[in-house]
């Protein structure tokens, strides 16, 4: 049985959500409520349950806000979000969050019930739109933030201390001294406020939030397998 709590704002969309999944003889839901502030008003909430659908746009609270106190709560459960927002921003802070999915409203009530199965199943489930925006994101230089900032030989360099080059490495392939580079690299580190090479790297990749979110989900377990347009990732 998969014991299910839904939190949405939208009071038409809650009920056909609600009476939609009941109708699987593996579905359960345990909880419907329109808020965080209703959530914690609930006289009763089942530990067992096994996913929560959340809108993150909700009245008072919003859904990000009060995704740390459902995981705590609920610490088995698997959180997929619900959501009208399809921009990046809130696909990858959503996951960073702690959201084991993210579905854009806009699908039908069958892909939501297999995402529900997925994410039960294999860990984690994308809808082919949060799919797509996290893929092109994923492919986005991480250096394209900070590339307006320097010089073209400076680019140079932090484009091979991005794929791991050494200083001496640099130095052979450019046909210039170590002095040179270090000369190149303090430039880089006082346009971009960092002191040195690890803050430097730290800070290339922080500018790409895709990876970041990623890094994160290895680092916690939040998701283990997750299923992207039926294609399956192992993480």
């Amino acid at each position: 049985m998969i014991n299910i709590g839904i939190i949405e704002d939208n009071h038409f969309q809650l009920n056909n959500y609600k009476e939609f999944l009941e109708d699987f003889q593996e579905c359960r839901v345990v909880f419907s409520c329109r808020s965080m502030e209703e959530f914690r008003e609930l006289p009763y909430k089942d530990p067992e349950v096994k996913v929560i659908l959340l809108d993150i746009s909700l009245p008072g609270e919003s859904g990000i806000e009060g995704m740390q106190e459902l995981k705590q709560r609920f610490p088995d459960a698997k959180i997929i979000v619900l959501s009208g927002h399809d921009d990046k921003e809130y696909v990858i802070e959503s996951i960073m969050k702690g959201a084991s999915g993210y579905i854009i409203k806009t699908s039908r009530l069958m892909e939501i019930y297999h995402s529900i199965l997925d994410a039960v199943n294999q860990g984690g489930t994308l809808s082919p739109k949060a799919a797509h925006l996290l893929i092109n994101h994923i492919n986005k230089d991480p250096l394209e933030s900070v590339k307006d900032k320097l010089t073209k030989r400076e680019y140079e360099l932090l484009t091979l201390l991005k794929e791991g080059y050494s200083y001496k490495e640099m130095a052979d392939k450019l046909f210039v001294t170590v002095f040179t580079i270090n000369q190149h690299l303090k430039k880089v580190y006082q346009k971009l406020n960092v002191t040195s090479k690890s803050e430097l790297i730290s800070r290339i990749w922080s500018n790409n939030l895709f990876t970041s979110a990623m890094v994160l989900l290895l680092s916690c377990s939040v998701i283990t397998n997750v299923y992207i347009a039926g294609i399956k990732y192992v993480l």
